[in-house]
């Protein structure tokens, strides 16, 4: 298929995104790179990723996201909460609680004004530490899997500050990571809340945000005994994301994300957009 020319920027906690009424399913390889073209800052529309939507089974939402490289991930969490969002402004489903197929799970929303809900499935508690080099870094990070691999780094020090741009990429490909990781920085504030910051593989950059990356971070907090639940997290735009989730049997369950999603801009796209 050829990419549609009518799109919508969406943005949930600082990430944003480019949203199409469309099948992901049958991008081609050219329409892949058009995506990683359309992502770009400065030169194009700019975005963390593309989210596509169509129809799915029993009446859900198809979901396919793709990173601003143009690569297929399996799950993005903002994006998905912009996708709910969407489906709900649009009419796509009936009422205010959509669920969408993603290439993780199917995954039920609750859309509230522009505030969405999103519970995650169970998943796997965190692996063992695993050594991370850096200066000013703890000796080691703590993996995670939500939906997509992280890695989760403790700082004590000022979190601003941070030289991410330097310090992140050689985590981002760490051995522990076949097909490479997100790396969240975490500082904790309080009982219940902490700061993140995220490098994420596939934008090759610090996001304003990462959904996945703040339920990780908590998960893991809370694992080490910093933060209980509900834990409040406070990403690089300034926006707080909440996050709950209960650990049973070895496993995390009844998590969910819960942040703003809103709806920029709509537009068409020019043919120099991809040039």
């Amino acid at each position: 298929m050829s990419l549609p020319t009518r799109f919508v920027k969406m943005a949930g906690g600082g990430n944003d995104f480019l949203l199409f009424e469309a099948d992901g399913r049958s991008l081609s390889e050219e329409d892949r790179r058009r995506v990683a073209r359309l992502c770009r800052r400065g030169l194009s529309v700019g975005a963390d990723g593309a989210l596509f939507l169509s129809g799915g089974d029993e009446g859900r939402i198809h979901l396919d996201y793709f990173n601003a490289d143009g690569g297929l991930a399996s799950f993005c969490a903002n994006g998905t909460r912009c996708a709910a969002r969407y489906a709900v402004l649009r009419r796509l489903v009936a009422g205010s609680s959509p669920v969408l197929e993603t290439g993780w799970a199917v995954i039920p929303a609750v859309v509230a004004d522009g505030e969405v809900t999103l519970k995650l499935p169970p998943f796997p508690l965190p692996a063992e530490p695993v050594p991370i080099l850096g200066e000013n870094l703890p000796p080691t990070g703590i993996p995670i899997e939500v939906g997509v691999p992280h890695l989760v780094v403790f700082v004590t020090g000022d979190l601003e500050e941070l030289p991410i741009k330097h310090l992140a990429p050689p985590l981002r490909r760490h051995p522990a990571f076949p097909d490479g990781a997100n790396v969240n920085f975490v500082k904790v504030t309080g009982p219940h809340s902490i700061a993140v910051r995220t490098y994420e593989r596939g934008v090759e950059g610090e996001t304003l945000a990462c959904g996945s990356g703040v339920v990780a971070s908590a998960i893991v907090a809370a694992r080490q005994g910093f933060v209980a639940p509900p834990v409040v997290c406070v990403t690089k735009s300034g926006v707080a994301f909440t996050v709950a989730f209960v650990e049973r049997g070895g496993a995390v369950v009844e998590a969910s994300l819960t942040g703003d999603a809103r709806e920029i801009f709509e537009a068409e796209l020019n043919e120099e957009a991809f040039t």
